[in-house]
Protein backbone atom coordinates (compact mmCIF):
# COMPACT_ATOMS: atom_id res chain seq x y z
CA UNK A 1 0.00 0.00 0.00
CA UNK A 2 1.54 3.32 -0.93
CA UNK A 3 1.51 5.76 2.70
CA UNK A 4 0.16 9.20 1.68
CA UNK A 5 3.06 12.01 1.15
CA UNK A 6 3.19 15.64 2.06
CA UNK A 7 4.79 18.21 0.42
CA UNK A 8 7.56 19.01 2.91
CA UNK A 9 7.25 22.23 1.05
CA UNK A 10 3.85 24.08 2.01
CA UNK A 11 2.22 21.15 4.47
CA UNK A 12 -0.12 20.30 2.38
CA UNK A 13 -1.59 16.62 1.68
CA UNK A 14 -0.15 15.89 -2.24
CA UNK A 15 -2.21 14.01 -4.54
CA UNK A 16 0.85 11.82 -5.33
CA UNK A 17 2.24 8.68 -3.84
CA UNK A 18 4.61 6.71 -6.20
CA UNK A 19 8.14 7.99 -7.32
CA UNK A 20 10.26 6.92 -9.86
CA UNK A 21 13.71 7.77 -11.41
CA UNK A 22 14.11 9.37 -14.52
CA UNK A 23 17.92 11.36 -15.06
CA UNK A 24 18.70 11.59 -11.58
CA UNK A 25 15.30 13.01 -10.58
CA UNK A 26 12.60 11.46 -8.36
CA UNK A 27 9.13 12.11 -10.17
CA UNK A 28 6.31 11.77 -7.99
CA UNK A 29 3.14 10.68 -9.64
CA UNK A 30 -0.23 9.41 -8.87
CA UNK A 31 -1.70 6.55 -10.93
CA UNK A 32 -5.27 4.90 -10.45
CA UNK A 33 -7.56 3.19 -12.25
CA UNK A 34 -7.45 0.11 -14.33
CA UNK A 35 -8.85 1.33 -18.02
CA UNK A 36 -7.87 4.20 -20.96
CA UNK A 37 -4.95 5.69 -19.93
CA UNK A 38 -4.97 9.62 -19.38
CA UNK A 39 -1.99 11.31 -18.56
CA UNK A 40 -2.12 14.64 -16.95
CA UNK A 41 0.47 17.40 -17.55
CA UNK A 42 -0.21 20.33 -15.42
CA UNK A 43 0.62 24.35 -15.30
CA UNK A 44 4.05 25.69 -14.29
CA UNK A 45 4.42 25.93 -10.31
CA UNK A 46 1.45 23.77 -10.16
CA UNK A 47 1.45 20.02 -9.62
CA UNK A 48 -0.85 16.89 -9.97
CA UNK A 49 -3.00 18.09 -7.42
CA UNK A 50 -4.73 20.40 -10.56
CA UNK A 51 -6.11 16.78 -11.29
CA UNK A 52 -7.55 15.91 -8.55
CA UNK A 53 -10.99 16.09 -10.11
CA UNK A 54 -10.61 13.86 -12.39
CA UNK A 55 -10.11 10.77 -10.17
CA UNK A 56 -13.85 11.14 -9.75
CA UNK A 57 -14.01 9.39 -13.09
CA UNK A 58 -14.88 5.30 -12.93
CA UNK A 59 -11.59 3.90 -11.96
CA UNK A 60 -12.55 0.75 -14.33
CA UNK A 61 -12.98 2.73 -17.62
CA UNK A 62 -10.00 5.31 -17.02
CA UNK A 63 -6.40 5.11 -15.61
CA UNK A 64 -5.20 8.35 -14.80
CA UNK A 65 -2.07 9.40 -14.53
CA UNK A 66 -1.07 12.89 -13.38
CA UNK A 67 2.49 13.77 -12.48
CA UNK A 68 4.90 15.97 -10.68
CA UNK A 69 7.46 18.21 -13.00
CA UNK A 70 10.83 18.54 -11.13
CA UNK A 71 10.30 21.04 -8.30
CA UNK A 72 6.90 20.96 -8.39
CA UNK A 73 4.88 19.18 -6.46
CA UNK A 74 6.49 16.39 -4.43
CA UNK A 75 9.54 15.90 -7.29
CA UNK A 76 13.05 16.47 -6.54
CA UNK A 77 14.47 19.84 -7.57
CA UNK A 78 15.44 20.22 -11.54
CA UNK A 79 18.82 19.31 -12.70
CA UNK A 80 17.99 21.18 -15.78
CA UNK A 81 16.56 24.59 -16.88
CA UNK A 82 12.82 24.63 -17.19
CA UNK A 83 11.17 24.19 -20.69
CA UNK A 84 8.79 22.65 -22.34
CA UNK A 85 11.62 20.65 -24.72
CA UNK A 86 13.08 19.70 -21.47
CA UNK A 87 9.69 18.57 -20.17
CA UNK A 88 8.82 16.65 -23.04
CA UNK A 89 12.04 14.50 -23.01
CA UNK A 90 12.07 13.77 -19.02
CA UNK A 91 7.77 12.85 -19.82
CA UNK A 92 8.82 10.70 -22.67
CA UNK A 93 10.81 8.76 -20.66
CA UNK A 94 8.02 8.39 -18.44
CA UNK A 95 5.42 7.07 -21.06
CA UNK A 96 8.58 4.62 -21.78
CA UNK A 97 9.45 3.58 -18.60
CA UNK A 98 5.58 3.06 -17.51
CA UNK A 99 4.77 1.14 -20.87
CA UNK A 100 2.00 3.59 -21.52
CA UNK A 101 -0.26 2.52 -25.13
CA UNK A 102 -2.55 4.24 -26.76
CA UNK A 103 -2.33 7.13 -24.43
CA UNK A 104 -4.97 10.45 -24.07
CA UNK A 105 -3.11 13.28 -22.71
CA UNK A 106 -4.26 16.30 -21.03
CA UNK A 107 -1.99 19.65 -20.90
CA UNK A 108 -2.47 22.80 -19.13
CA UNK A 109 0.30 26.01 -20.20
CA UNK A 110 3.46 24.60 -20.21
CA UNK A 111 2.15 21.18 -19.84
CA UNK A 112 0.04 21.93 -23.16
CA UNK A 113 3.08 22.99 -24.85
CA UNK A 114 4.53 19.16 -23.79
CA UNK A 115 1.46 17.61 -24.46
CA UNK A 116 1.67 18.99 -28.08
CA UNK A 117 5.19 17.70 -28.65
CA UNK A 118 4.34 14.48 -26.99
CA UNK A 119 1.52 14.41 -30.33
CA UNK A 120 3.60 15.77 -32.70
CA UNK A 121 3.85 12.54 -35.18
CA UNK A 122 2.88 10.12 -32.77
CA UNK A 123 0.67 7.48 -33.33
CA UNK A 124 0.53 6.49 -29.67
CA UNK A 125 -1.71 9.41 -28.49
CA UNK A 126 -5.27 8.56 -29.18
CA UNK A 127 -6.75 12.31 -27.87
CA UNK A 128 -5.03 15.90 -27.39
CA UNK A 129 -6.72 17.68 -24.58
CA UNK A 130 -5.28 21.10 -24.13
CA UNK A 131 -6.27 23.90 -22.21
CA UNK A 132 -4.75 27.52 -22.77
CA UNK A 133 -1.09 25.22 -23.95
CA UNK A 134 2.55 27.58 -24.37
CA UNK A 135 3.40 27.49 -27.70
CA UNK A 136 0.50 28.26 -29.72
CA UNK A 137 1.13 32.05 -29.24
CA UNK A 138 1.62 34.31 -32.90
CA UNK A 139 4.35 35.61 -30.97
CA UNK A 140 5.57 38.87 -32.59
CA UNK A 141 6.93 42.49 -31.24
CA UNK A 142 5.17 43.11 -28.51
CA UNK A 143 5.61 39.43 -26.91
CA UNK A 144 9.48 39.77 -25.79
CA UNK A 145 8.19 43.35 -23.74
CA UNK A 146 5.55 41.18 -22.13
CA UNK A 147 7.61 37.97 -21.57
CA UNK A 148 10.58 40.53 -19.71
CA UNK A 149 8.02 42.08 -17.64
CA UNK A 150 7.24 38.41 -16.30
CA UNK A 151 10.46 37.91 -15.94
CA UNK A 152 10.83 40.63 -14.16
CA UNK A 153 8.19 40.31 -11.36
CA UNK A 154 8.95 36.92 -10.94
CA UNK A 155 12.83 37.67 -9.89
CA UNK A 156 11.49 39.54 -7.43
CA UNK A 157 10.87 36.75 -5.75
CA UNK A 158 14.11 34.86 -6.86
CA UNK A 159 15.22 37.72 -4.68
CA UNK A 160 12.66 37.69 -1.84
CA UNK A 161 11.83 41.03 -2.11
CA UNK A 162 9.15 41.73 0.50
CA UNK A 163 6.28 42.64 -1.75
CA UNK A 164 6.83 40.07 -3.59
CA UNK A 165 4.35 37.65 -1.75
CA UNK A 166 0.75 40.45 -1.95
CA UNK A 167 1.75 40.81 -5.52
CA UNK A 168 2.25 37.12 -6.47
CA UNK A 169 -1.48 36.62 -4.47
CA UNK A 170 -3.10 39.26 -6.29
CA UNK A 171 -1.40 38.27 -10.01
CA UNK A 172 -3.06 34.66 -8.95
CA UNK A 173 -6.38 35.86 -8.19
CA UNK A 174 -6.49 36.95 -12.23
CA UNK A 175 -4.89 33.31 -12.58
CA UNK A 176 -7.67 31.08 -10.73
CA UNK A 177 -10.60 33.25 -10.61
CA UNK A 178 -13.26 30.76 -9.24
CA UNK A 179 -14.44 29.77 -5.71
CA UNK A 180 -14.02 26.26 -6.95
CA UNK A 181 -9.99 26.86 -7.13
CA UNK A 182 -9.89 29.13 -4.03
CA UNK A 183 -7.81 25.83 -1.89
CA UNK A 184 -5.51 25.36 -4.64
CA UNK A 185 -4.72 29.07 -5.23
CA UNK A 186 -3.83 29.59 -1.54
CA UNK A 187 -1.34 26.57 -1.31
CA UNK A 188 0.07 28.15 -5.45
CA UNK A 189 0.50 31.35 -3.30
CA UNK A 190 1.96 30.02 -0.24
CA UNK A 191 4.84 28.40 -2.23
CA UNK A 192 5.83 31.85 -4.23
CA UNK A 193 8.74 32.43 -3.41
CA UNK A 194 10.45 28.99 -3.67
CA UNK A 195 8.87 28.63 -7.01
CA UNK A 196 9.85 32.01 -8.59
CA UNK A 197 13.33 30.60 -9.27
CA UNK A 198 11.37 27.64 -12.01
CA UNK A 199 8.84 30.58 -12.96
CA UNK A 200 11.46 32.74 -14.19
CA UNK A 201 13.19 30.15 -15.85
CA UNK A 202 9.79 29.14 -17.70
CA UNK A 203 8.78 32.73 -18.68
CA UNK A 204 12.81 32.45 -20.03
CA UNK A 205 12.01 30.08 -22.11
CA UNK A 206 9.20 30.94 -24.06
CA UNK A 207 11.31 33.56 -25.79
CA UNK A 208 13.02 30.72 -27.41
CA UNK A 209 12.23 30.11 -30.82
CA UNK A 210 12.34 26.31 -30.28
CA UNK A 211 9.65 26.81 -28.19
CA UNK A 212 7.43 27.90 -30.95
CA UNK A 213 5.48 24.82 -31.60
CA UNK A 214 3.32 26.23 -34.13
CA UNK A 215 5.38 24.46 -36.65
CA UNK A 216 4.11 21.16 -35.01
CA UNK A 217 0.24 21.77 -35.58
CA UNK A 218 0.61 19.92 -39.24
CA UNK A 219 2.00 16.70 -37.65
CA UNK A 220 -1.03 15.83 -35.30
CA UNK A 221 -3.88 13.98 -36.83
CA UNK A 222 -5.42 13.17 -33.51
CA UNK A 223 -8.87 14.43 -32.04
CA UNK A 224 -7.80 17.52 -30.12
CA UNK A 225 -10.37 19.60 -27.48
CA UNK A 226 -9.39 22.72 -26.48
CA UNK A 227 -10.92 23.89 -23.16
CA UNK A 228 -10.03 27.59 -23.55
CA UNK A 229 -10.03 29.74 -20.51
CA UNK A 230 -11.31 32.94 -21.98
CA UNK A 231 -10.33 35.55 -19.31
CA UNK A 232 -7.00 34.68 -19.13
CA UNK A 233 -4.95 37.37 -19.21
CA UNK A 234 -1.66 35.55 -20.15
CA UNK A 235 -2.36 32.97 -22.79
CA UNK A 236 -4.72 34.97 -24.53
CA UNK A 237 -7.17 33.46 -26.73
CA UNK A 238 -6.65 36.50 -29.62
CA UNK A 239 -3.32 35.73 -29.83
CA UNK A 240 -3.39 32.19 -30.68
CA UNK A 241 -6.99 31.19 -32.35
CA UNK A 242 -5.27 31.60 -35.90
CA UNK A 243 -3.20 28.81 -34.18
CA UNK A 244 -6.24 26.60 -32.90
CA UNK A 245 -7.64 27.18 -36.63
CA UNK A 246 -4.95 25.08 -38.17
CA UNK A 247 -5.12 21.79 -36.62
CA UNK A 248 -6.55 19.08 -38.63
CA UNK A 249 -9.39 17.97 -35.97
CA UNK A 250 -9.92 20.45 -33.57
CA UNK A 251 -13.43 21.01 -30.94
CA UNK A 252 -13.31 24.52 -29.29
CA UNK A 253 -14.78 24.96 -26.22
CA UNK A 254 -14.88 28.46 -24.05
CA UNK A 255 -14.81 28.43 -20.70
CA UNK A 256 -15.14 31.51 -18.62
CA UNK A 257 -12.73 31.79 -16.73
CA UNK A 258 -8.54 32.31 -15.89
CA UNK A 259 -6.14 29.84 -17.14
CA UNK A 260 -7.03 26.24 -15.63
CA UNK A 261 -10.84 24.31 -16.07
CA UNK A 262 -9.78 21.04 -13.80
CA UNK A 263 -9.29 23.44 -10.91
CA UNK A 264 -12.00 26.49 -11.98
CA UNK A 265 -14.93 24.72 -13.48
CA UNK A 266 -14.14 20.86 -12.38
CA UNK A 267 -17.36 18.85 -12.93
CA UNK A 268 -17.81 20.78 -16.65
CA UNK A 269 -14.60 19.87 -17.50
CA UNK A 270 -15.40 16.20 -16.40
CA UNK A 271 -18.70 16.11 -18.41
CA UNK A 272 -16.87 18.22 -21.64
CA UNK A 273 -13.85 16.03 -21.77
CA UNK A 274 -16.28 12.23 -21.12
CA UNK A 275 -18.20 13.74 -24.43
CA UNK A 276 -15.33 14.40 -26.19
CA UNK A 277 -13.82 10.68 -26.04
CA UNK A 278 -17.45 9.12 -27.10
CA UNK A 279 -17.57 11.21 -29.42
CA UNK A 280 -14.13 9.88 -31.14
Amino acid sequence: MMSTMIDSANGFPSIADRTINIDGMNIAYKDEGTGQVILCLHALGHSSKDFASLYKLPSEKFRIIALDFPGQGLSSPSLVPVSSNFYFGLTSKFIQLLDLKNIIVIGNSIGGAVAIRIANGNPNVRLLSLSNPAGLDKRGFIAPFFLNYMIHFFQKGVKNNPSFQRQFENYYKKVLITESAFNRRAEIVNDGYRLSPLLVQGWSSFKLDEEDLRPYIKNITCPVLFTWAMKDKFVQFGRNKNAIKQFHNYTLLEYPIGHTPYLEMPEKFNDDFIDFINNN
